[in-house]
């Protein structure tokens, strides 16, 4: 955790509100340019909705199922004048036994995380900022350079048709992620939610070994083939960097979820309104651009209200191929410590399928914004808290968070044939607020720190550049690789020099299941 705090003041801008306006005022025009589109004539999707998945072990009415999973990581990267280099490895295996009834089910799951040769050299001296990956998980267990687990990953009971229609309700310890509420049938816009909609706020943390799950309940219910409702309360258990992830901490969610496909004879489209409070109560030492002095005597609860929605659109294009859209925004009200909160974010992004043959390519473009906090001397804090997210996800070099952050993407995928697909993604990063922090981490994990780190930003705005890869090759249904490379620029937040910084990560990954 960094406990320094050099920065300068900068008035908080208004105009954030007005991207919100443009957003909703861009969605209405391009719905009523769609719906010119609807004779358009159809083209044919080929992106597959979802990786196969293999035929479950089945023993009378019991399931058995596993995975394992492994992961070298190898990482060049840097902090101003600190410079490291290293690779270390993990993996995981999980075990689960369940079965399915007409009316109910149940699953028990246990998992299983091991990190090798981690770095010890990957902490900033005095503040201990981590220098990627590898020093964060050094750090959150216990200084030790190889560690392993043994917990309960999942653990509950579920009854269905509660209500004589739809309705599913599981109370034990499972995992969410907010987006996933309904999947949609149409393989473009089931891509567009899981990939750029789903984890941003609540993720179960699956891109690292150990995760995140939650004790409490979990209500779904679909109410005809188009319309779902959800609605979770739980309390989030330890794990995603630490391997020991069987405990609870004091850090709880309420969300609840209206999500609608509005399908037409040629075009897909979803609408998601969401609300979620999210309470921390552990009394660790805030993260944010006050002094530390100011901080370390602010020991009042963290409770803030997100209320948003997106909007995402796929509809044909005459004789040229596919366009989509994806609109998401969120507003946040409530307090952070003894402050009062209010922060805002806003998304928006086009995509473009040309119809071509073999390579079925797929282009797309977007903005992110999320409010930074201007002034660390007032009573506000407004600062976009991005609760307990997939980190990789969205940040796929993670060097940084969506707080305080201006993200500007292009993206380009390609599918030869069905089992593999290529990506490659540029980006632009820059903080929103220059007397606000570069924030980096994944939420709670633990009861002994933050779950974000805070640096100092050298009173730059520009943070990084950076370009990658990635290909998925699904072996069989069982088994699949993946390889990962992301090479990043480091502009006046992260280093002094005038030519700025060169780092990156890479990994190759194989998880096999059955």
């Amino acid at each position: 955790m960094n406990d320094e705090q050099s920065i300068s003041n900068f008035p908080y801008r208004d105009q954030v509100k007005l991207a919100l306006c443009a957003l909703v005022a861009c969605t209405f025009l391009l719905l009523t340019f769609s719906a010119t589109l609807a004779g358009a004539q159809v083209v044919q999707d080929t992106l597959p909705a979802k990786q196969d998945e293999p035929t479950p072990i089945a023993i009378g009415s019991l399931n058995i199922g596993a995975e394992i999973r492994a992961r070298g990581e190898g990482w060049d990267w840097f902090l101003g004048n600190d410079h490291t280099r290293y690779a270390f490895g993990e993996s995981r295996l999980r075990l689960s036994l369940s079965q399915q009834k007409r009316k109910y089910s149940w699953k028990v799951e246990v998992a299983q995380p091991s990190l090798y040769s981690l770095p010890n050299d990957a902490l900033q001296p005095v503040t201990n900022f981590p220098l990627g990956e590898g020093g964060r998980y050094f750090a959150a267990n216990g200084g030790n350079t190889n560690a392993a687990g043994v917990f309960v990953k999942q653990a509950y009971f579920s009854i269905r048709g509660i209500d004589h229609n739809g309705g599913t309700l599981k109370l034990g310890r499972f995992a969410f992620s907010d987006g996933t509420e309904k999947i949609p049938a149409a393989p473009d816009l089931s891509w567009i939610k899981r990939e750029r909609i789903a984890h941003r706020l609540i993720g179960d943390a699956y891109w690292t070994d150990i995760g995140r799950s939650f004790d409490g309940l979990h209500f779904t219910d679909d109410i005809g083939a188009n319309t779902n409702l959800t609605f979770v309360a739980g309390r989030t258990t330890r794990g995603v960097y630490q391997t020991d992830g069987m405990g609870e901490m004091d850090v709880d969610i309420l969300y609840a979820a209206y999500t609608r496909e509005l399908p037409t004879p040629h075009t897909s489209s979803e609408l998601r309104v969401f609300a979620l409070g999210y309470h921390d109560g552990r009394g660790v030492l805030k993260v944010d651009n006050r002094p530390l002095a100011v901080r370390q005597a602010d020991t009042q609860n963290i409770r803030i209200g997100t209320f948003g929605l997106n909007y995402a659109l796929v509809a044909p294009l005459p004789y040229i191929g596919k366009w989509d859209l994806l609109v998401w925004g969120a507003e946040q009200f409530g307090h952070w410590g003894t402050l009062s909160h209010r922060a805002d974010a806003g998304l928006f992004e086009l995509g473009w399928r040309p119809p071509i043959p073999w390579l079925h390519p797929w282009l797309r473009a977007g903005a992110f914004y999320a409010t930074g906090d201007g002034n660390p001397n007032d009573r506000r804090h407004t600062t976009f808290f991005q609760p307990l997210p997939t980190e990789q996800l969205y940040a796929r070099v993670p060097f940084y968070t969506l707080q305080n952050s201006e993200d500007y993407t292009g993206q380009v995928i390609v599918q030869p044939f069905h089992k593999l697909a290529l990506r490659a993604e540029v980006h632009k990063v820059k903080l929103h607020s220059v007397a606000d922090l570069w924030y980096v981490g994944t939420g709670a994990f633990q009861n002994t720190s933050f779950g974000y780190d805070g640096q100092p930003n050298n009173g730059h705005k520009g943070l990084g550049n950076y370009v990658d890869f990635n290909s998925d090759f699904q072996v069989s249904s069982h088994l699949t690789l993946r390889y990962y490379l992301g090479v990043l620029s480091g502009k006046g937040a992260m280093t002094n020099r005038p030519q700025g910084r060169k780092g990156g990560f890479t990994y190759l990954e194989f998880a096999y299941k059955f």
